[in-house]
């Protein structure tokens, strides 16, 4: 009798040792294929600390890898990013087995640094003259109206509008990071009606054609032009040089042609006078030459 008892609790310790066995097993395999770590918080700003923890079952060889060449072997600390980006932390638990975190870093400086969009422009300009706007302020996408055309007129940020009638214009613009556009008032003058004196016309480009000649040594060109269109052919016309010295027209071109450029001549000035006919008599030259 007591043999068959002694029996049966061997059978009873036995199959109890036997499930603490299969226990164990199973908990060592299961550790085996199971990390339990954990990177927090995921969305950081530079300089923010980022907690990584690993909890893993039998882990005797931890590495962590931050994403950026740097490392730990702790299994439990802090890391700090120094610069902006999306990084992925990976943990490799004796050195088979890899878990991966992704980590997005932003600099809250620039978000701080962020301005309000604003239109930097004069408030007051003339028909015809090219009036530049700027957009100062962080966006894209932008829209510009100058209140001329009743439409869109540019999508620079900095564009440049002349305006072709006077008025009152209300300028807008419309970025991207905006709901409603913003405006700017400007006051459009007529500006200064120029009426060309045709004396004066007449007298620069006597100037002009005589520099050419010196410049361009294209003689027969200039020459011929000048002594049509203002001196009826008449090449004896007197031309007096800085009111010292004369010579026929004639012989001055051929002067600035041999001389004029050796001589570094410059025509600063030409003027005419007229006789009762109206025709010009004499041509008035004013010159300077270097040497």
């Amino acid at each position: 009798m007591n043999r068959i008892v002694s029996t049966g609790q061997l059978i009873v310790v036995g199959s109890m040792l036997l499930m603490v066995a299969f226990s164990f097993l199973i908990r060592s395999c299961t550790a085996d294929t199971s990390i339990h770590a954990s990177v927090s918080p995921l969305y950081v700003e530079v300089g923010q600390p980022v907690r990584f923890c690993d909890s893993t079952y039998n882990a005797t060889d931890v590495l962590w890898q931050f994403g950026n060449d740097d490392f730990s072997r702790e299994k439990t600390g802090t890391y700090t990013y120094d610069k902006p980006g999306t990084y992925q932390v990976t943990l490799t638990v004796n050195k088979d087995q890899k878990q991966n975190f992704l980590v997005n870093v932003k600099d809250s400086r620039q978000e701080k640094d962020k301005q309000m969009v604003r239109i930097i422009a004069t408030s007051i300009a003339e028909v015809g003259e090219n009036v530049v706007f700027k957009a100062d302020g962080d966006s894209d996408n932008w829209r510009w109206e100058f209140g001329e055309t009743g439409k869109v007129d540019s999508e620079d940020q900095n564009p440049t509008y002349v305006y072709s009638k006077p008025g009152t214009f209300e300028v807008k613009l419309l970025a991207s990071n905006m709901k409603y556009p913003i405006s700017h008032k400007i006051v459009v003058n007529p500006g200064i009606i120029v009426i060309n004196n045709p004396v004066d016309s007449m007298n620069e480009d006597f100037r002009i054609k005589l520099q050419a000649i010196i410049d361009k040594k294209k003689f027969n060109e200039n020459y011929n032009y000048l002594l049509r269109k203002y001196l009826r052919n008449n090449s004896k016309t007197i031309v007096s040089i800085n009111g010292t010295n004369e010579n026929d027209f004639y012989s001055y071109c051929q002067g600035l042609l041999i001389k004029g450029r050796q001589e570094s001549t410059v025509i600063s000035e030409v003027k005419v006078e007229r006789d009762a006919n109206n025709r010009i008599k004499r041509v008035l030259v004013t010159q300077v030459s270097s040497n």
